[in-house]
């Protein structure tokens, strides 16, 4: 009995110890359950308080834009050391594939020699298709892969000649465009969200049926059943749980809500309110409103581009800046546009970067905070390679000159705070008069027009007055020139405004190159140059092409059209005047490509592009950058094809 006796208190002993164990390890996840980041999470579902209304509480999403505001090119990575070496500037493509490598054979690009950049919305609007061949294309270029269709030869078949050292690719460098950044935003939020792991209760707990309001009349007062299913366990489980529901409902009836994605999605994230479906929904970002009511648009060609990339073209979108600055030459690559001065603010306000000159001092390792700005501004990477040169005298050597631009063209970017909002950098057309942007053509004073405004008052660092009236007369002289050799659509209304200022300001100009006005067409004004050209639309891709100036036996190799190719092409254009933001076009798909473009073009089943017939291309030389550059620019263009004519040759 003794013997029975002790093995029971033993026994109850180990029990009372394990208990406490227990309940400790509990008490001690449940303290420190807020603190955990953990992949996997376990959910409650309280059934008996069925809840139909949204929750006012938005879930804590990560950072999933992945900004980069500014990339500054060395003058070796410009790409216009050498007189033959040229950089090519192609605007929006949008995913139009075969008309980019028409335009890049209309140049006879040579990646050995040319440095090519992009003007950003290098995607989506036309074909998924394309828009993946494009990213195979730019990422294998980034890569430092030329010729990527052409296999290296076995070192026993290589000949003496081929022991020579090969000359290394130029690089390729683009900037972000609204669209590209709807596809980050997208893809980042793929990456955080497929590997997430939720564990539910068991299904014995809950029923798989619940009764819910009819839909989409959320206010009706019948009701239906809905099936929320088996759970799952993981984030790309649910992702393709609801992509295949939402291709069978568009597949059974077309004319349905599914054919608009995000009314569809809009439903069944009303329906999985009080399921286990609801915790994997309140994990999917929804449109917002003003300035983000075109983000997280469930089931666009955003959102299937972002899916179906391969992961070294989500790394080489995710390293595309906001903007590209070249000091060497003096300008600037954006997608939207910058603005040259605060616009709340007097042209000569001390805090405008072009109303004082630079000095050291101007350069910061952070920008300095604005509080009567409303929006999030991004934080600039520290500036590398500048200053190198001040010597500190008064007399001031044209190297000090050239590193005091670069100075002050970098507070262009800091000082002015709109320069530092993501969404003006990306979506920016027009000023209104308060001082706000806007992305609406029709409305406010175009951004590009403020800009040159500006550069034309820049006297140089003395303030040279007699200086300033020469420019400006120079200026309208090329304006005018400009007019007579270029029968684009060159930008009008250069007449002064009434209430511009034109006294001098102790400042150097600089020139933007940008995209995203498609309902501009070609822009081109002394400072800026607008190379959307509306090739999504069918009208053309157009390309400013940079170069050393030549002698004069050296001319250009491209031939001018006709004048009866000009006046049909120009009456071509103005069938296509709608707004780009607004207008949305399914194109077919663009099928594989000829040459060193077919390793790209990921399309099965489609037909082989002729290249017998050559596209349309013209060429036009405009002025660019500083009076006495010796820069030689062009524009080149090709046609683009219309809706209809995408799926053949």
């Amino acid at each position: 009995m003794q013997g029975t006796a002790a093995s029971y208190h033993h026994s109850r002993t180990t029990y009372t110890v394990l208990s406490l164990f227990v309940v400790a390890v509990l008490v001690l996840g449940f303290i420190n359950e807020p603190l955990l980041v953990s992949r996997v999470q376990t959910v409650s579902l309280n059934i008996q308080n069925l809840n139909l209304k949204r929750k006012k509480d938005k879930f804590p999403f990560p950072d999933f834009n992945r900004y980069r505001h500014t990339r500054t090119l060395s003058p070796e990575e410009s790409g216009l050391r050498n007189p033959g070496d040229r950089a090519i500037i192609v605007g929006d493509t949008h995913g139009m594939n075969r008309s980019l490598h028409n335009l890049l054979a209309t140049l006879s690009y040579d990646p050995r020699k040319d440095t090519l950049f992009l003007a950003g919305d290098l995607l989506a609007k036309s074909s998924e298709a394309g828009s993946l061949a494009i990213l195979d294309f730019l990422s294998q270029r980034q890569q430092g892969v030329c010729f990527p269709d052409i296999e290296p030869k076995r070192p026993e078949k290589a000949s003496a000649s081929d022991a020579r050292p090969q000359s290394k690719c130029k690089g390729v460098y683009a900037v972000r465009g609204n669209h590209d950044q709807m596809i980050v935003q997208w893809r980042a939020w793929r990456d955080w969200f497929e590997p997430l792991q939720l564990t539910f209760p068991s299904a014995n707990l809950y029923p798989r049926r619940f009764s819910v309001p009819s839909f989409p009349s959320v206010t009706s007062t019948e009701s239906a059943t809905f099936d929320a299913g088996p759970p799952v366990g993981t984030g790309s489980q649910f992702l393709a749980l609801i992509e295949s529901e939402w291709l069978r409902d568009r597949t059974n009836d077309p004319s349905g809500s599914a054919s608009d994605p995000q009314e569809w999605a809009d439903t069944a994230r009303k329906r999985a309110v009080g399921t286990w479906r609801a915790e994997w929904w309140k994990r999917i970002p929804q449109p917002g409103r003003g300035r983000a009511k075109k983000d997280w648009i469930m089931f666009g060609d955003h959102y299937w581009i972002a899916r179906d990339m391969k992961p070294e073209h989500a790394r080489f979108l995710y390293s595309l800046p906001l903007v590209i600055h070249v000091p060497s030459e003096h300008f600037f690559l954006v997608h939207g546009g910058l603005l040259p001065l605060d616009p709340r603010r007097p042209a000569d306000d001390e805090r405008q970067p072009l109303a004082h000159p630079p000095s050291p001092d101007d350069i910061r390792d952070g920008p300095a905070h604005d509080d009567d700005y409303e929006y999030a501004l991004l934080k600039l990477d520290p500036p590398q390679g500048i200053l190198q040169h001040l010597s500190g005298s008064r007399n001031t050597t044209d190297e000090e000159i050239e590193e005091l631009r670069a100075v002050q063209e970098r507070s262009i970017l800091e000082d002015v705070p709109h320069n530092r909002d993501p969404w003006v950098v990306l979506n920016m057309r027009g000023v209104r008069k308060s001082g706000k942007v806007t992305r609406r053509s029709d409305k406010g004073k175009p951004w590009a027009k403020i800009w040159n405004g500006q550069m034309k008052r820049c006297a140089g660092f003395k303030q040279d007055i007699a200086h300033t009236e020469s420019s400006v007369e120079d200026d309208e002289q090329e304006d005018e020139l400009d007019r007579s050799i270029t029968r684009f659509r060159v930008a009008e209304g250069r007449e002064k405004d009434k209430d511009d200022d034109e006294s001098p300001l102790p400042c150097y100009p600089s020139t933007v190159v940008y995209g995203h006005a498609a309902s501009r067409d070609l822009d081109v004004r002394r400072w800026t140059v607008g190379l959307d050209t509306g090739c999504l639309y069918g009208r053309r891709l157009t390309s400013l092409v940079l170069q050393r100036r030549r002698s004069k036996s050296q001319g250009p190799t491209q031939t001018s059209p006709t004048d009866e190719e000009e006046d049909e092409d120009e009456d071509e254009e103005d069938e296509s005047s709608e707004e780009e933001e607004d207008e949305l076009d399914e194109y077919a798909s663009d099928g594989p490509f000829g040459a060193v473009n077919s390793r790209f073009a990921r399309v099965a089943g489609g037909s082989v592009v002729s290249r017998t017939r050559k596209p349309k291309s013209w060429t036009r030389p405009i002025r660019f950058g500083d009076k006495h550059s010796d820069l030689e620019a062009k524009l080149v263009s090709v046609k683009c094809p219309k809706a209809g004519d995408l799926a053949g040759p």
